[in-house]
């Protein structure tokens, strides 16, 4: 930052400490030109008592102080010191009046709250100056003036061109910026949420897969040892394979590069699902209607997610039950069903949460595919969900 930028950081009196040390030097400038050029006759060009000039004219010159927060009062002021000065002993053709109406119309076009306004002021002022000033004569001395003034208010008003660019330009990039950051903050809500659901799902299915495991075990364990053994291997291999899927995920998330990335489920992947559902001593079908067409990799994803939520529910809450799982390739749209019979188990399983299905809705939803979930009019549950083929 320049010393000029801090100098107007410094607030004095309401003023900057730079508009107020300007202020400071033509005050004291004004004051010794009223006094010194008393000496010289050809330097002399005051009219009127040296004692009113020596008072009025600094006066004026202070409130350049001002200038930037007050452009139009002192625009105002200075001009109505001048033409005070006039009236009273004709307009006086000094240097010290040339500057200081100089920065005054400067400061009001580039400063002021309304331009029109400050251009009227400024041609109130000339006019009334010039028809008071002795020394004016001609038509060129006349237009010299308005020239004169006219030219520090372009300045200004291209002063004011620039401060308006500039400060468009910070609203853009601050609106950029905001834009930015609110469009990661909602990529990264979406991440959260789809790694949510894909924890959920892990640990969902998995769950319920060593819950009826353990519950099956815990039946057979006196009666059949060996099929108690084959439950129990069955939920040290889901156990393994939830940890391996959690550990990639979170993987992921820490951005560790060491964590092997194994590819996503895809549609394919729902026939071994249910053959592990089978191996657990479930009854599980799977149908599979139509031609599989090109499927994006989103849609299949969520088509093996579906299936395994819905062999998941339907385990945990008739686990005796009849399971089948169809895949129906339509026209436009992929639909999967997970239907369960009506035959209970002989103990109930567990109520779920209900995340799962919020889980489900808002996969499907994504696609602008539609999600129907409830009981079966002969009995049993069914899960239906239709997405687009063409994701």
């Amino acid at each position: 930052m320049s010393w000029v930028a801090r100098m107007r950081g410094v607030q004095v009196l309401g003023a900057p400490a730079g508009d107020l040390a300007l202020a400071m030097v033509l005050a004291v400038f004004g004051f010794l030109d009223t006094v010194l050029t008393a000496q010289f006759q050809w330097l002399d060009q005051w009219h009127g008592p040296r004692l009113v000039n020596g008072i009025v004219v600094p006066a004026a010159a202070l409130l350049l102080a001002w200038r930037r927060r007050f452009p139009l009062t002192v625009l105002a002021g200075v001009c109505g010191a001048m033409v005070g000065l006039g009236f009273a002993y004709g307009a006086s053709q000094t240097s010290t009046n040339v500057f200081v109406t100089a920065i005054a119309v400067y400061s009001a076009a580039a400063y002021a709250a309304s331009v029109p306004l400050a251009a009227g002021i400024t041609a109130v002022g000339i006019w009334l100056r010039d028809a008071h000033d002795p020394a004016i004569q001609t038509f060129g001395e006349h237009l010299w003036d308005w020239v004169f003034a006219g030219l520090f208010f372009g300045v200004g008003l291209a002063t004011r061109r620039r401060h308006e660019r500039m400060v468009s330009a910070e609203d853009q990039a601050r609106s950029a910026e905001q834009a930015q950051a609110e469009r990661a903050q909602a990529a990264a809500e979406a991440e959260r949420q789809r790694i949510a659901r894909e924890l959920h799902d892990i640990v969902a299915h998995s769950l319920g897969v060593l819950v009826f495991q353990a519950g099956v075990g815990e039946q057979l364990i006196d009666r059949d040892p060996g099929q108690a053994r084959e439950a129990f291997r069955a939920i040290r291999v889901a156990g393994l394979e939830a940890v391996g899927e959690m550990g990639t995920i979170l993987g992921l998330i820490r951005g560790d590069g060491v964590v092997g990335r194994e590819p996503q489920p895809r549609a394919a992947d729902i026939e071994a699902l249910v053959r592990k559902a089978r191996d657990t001593g479930v009854a599980v079908e799977l149908g599979v209607h139509g031609d599989p067409p090109q499927l994006p990799a989103a849609v299949e994803l969520s088509m093996y997610r579906i299936a395994q939520e819905g062999l998941t529910n339907a385990m945990r809450h008739a686990p005796s039950a009849a399971i089948r799982v169809g895949i129906s390739y339509l026209e436009r749209d992929v639909l999967v069903e997970v239907v369960n019979e009506a035959r209970p188990g002989p103990e109930p399983g567990p109520r779920g949460s209900g995340h799962g299905l919020i889980g489900l809705r808002e996969r499907v939803a994504i696609f602008g595919g539609q999600l129907d979930v409830g009981p079966r009019p002969d009995g049993g549950w069914r899960l239906a969900a239709t997405l687009p083929a063409a994701g």
